[in-house]
């Protein structure tokens, strides 16, 4: 877990550190940065002052949670290394796989800073709290995006353009989900 917090700090060392790492190793890391996604996504979306549903409910929640967050980054990694093949990149699965895991950590960070501020008890107006909230996230949505950016040139080994576009891609297809997704599960 080194690598993560170097990543995070110096994100071409980092990639360096990543880079060096064995792959089963990189995909049990991958998988559990994904999981834990999911569970500090479910604790900052739980309100205890509405829930009124059961526990076992509630656990089942938290299970969805988890295995959507893994299923989506086994997705969305999927689509970043078609897409990067497709424009003749030079990485395999495992590296953007472990990549996209890596770039969640700061998003981690920022859900958690957002959790922090949506539960504490300081009578803070909730203006603030929700610029803090703001501003963390967008700080985070940065690190996550400059780590995949980088990542992507060094793993597939192309320019800045071909990052450009691998992420344009995904970013489409994931506001195209976004758009998309509701009208699929209310008709």
């Amino acid at each position: 877990m080194k690598s993560l917090l170097v990543t995070l700090i110096s994100t071409k060392k980092g990639l360096n550190l990543l880079d060096e790492e064995f792959e089963d190793d990189l995909h049990r890391k991958s998988i559990l940065i994904f999981g834990v996604y999911g569970i500090v996504k479910f604790i900052v979306d739980f309100n205890e002052h509405t829930n009124d549903k059961f526990f076992f409910l509630n656990l089942f929640e938290f299970g969805m949670y988890v295995s959507v967050s893994i299923l989506i980054g086994f997705l969305f990694s999927y689509i970043l290394y078609q897409v990067g093949k497709w424009i003749k990149g030079k990485g395999n699965y495992i590296e953007i796989f472990s990549l996209l895991a890596y770039s969640y950590f700061p998003i981690i960070i920022g859900l958690v800073i957002i959790g922090i501020l949506n539960k504490t008890e300081y009578e803070i107006e909730r203006y603030n709290n929700i610029n803090l909230g703001n501003v963390s996230l967008f700080l985070s949505l940065f690190f996550s995006i400059k780590i995949i950016f980088q990542g992507l040139i060094k793993f597939n080994k192309y320019g800045a353009i071909k990052a450009i576009l691998n992420l344009s891609i995904l970013i489409g297809f994931i506001i195209g989900l976004y758009f998309l997704l509701p009208h699929l599960i209310i008709k």
